[in-house]
């Protein structure tokens, strides 16, 4: 148990260790909502790469995508 190996942890009362329990349970959601989801990334690859079979014409060479970006800007 985590609990055990934090002696500091047990000594507090029960109010702070709501409190503390509050605070890592945020923390840890917080987390969570910035773990990448690999299946939606996969997902979203293999219907990239139908599209990009389906219209293979459809690619654009990077020299004209970096022109398309760099239009109007100051190199």
């Amino acid at each position: 148990m985590i609990l055990e190996t934090m002696p500091v942890v047990q000594q507090l009362n029960s109010r702070d260790k709501r409190q503390l329990a509050e605070e890592l349970w945020k923390a840890a959601d917080a987390e969570d909502s910035e773990v990448i989801d690999e299946a939606a990334i996969l997902q979203l690859l293999d219907r990239r790469l139908a599209d990009h079979q389906a219209s293979p014409q459809a690619l654009a060479a990077w020299e004209e995508v970096k022109s398309r970006v760099f239009s109007g800007r100051e190199k």
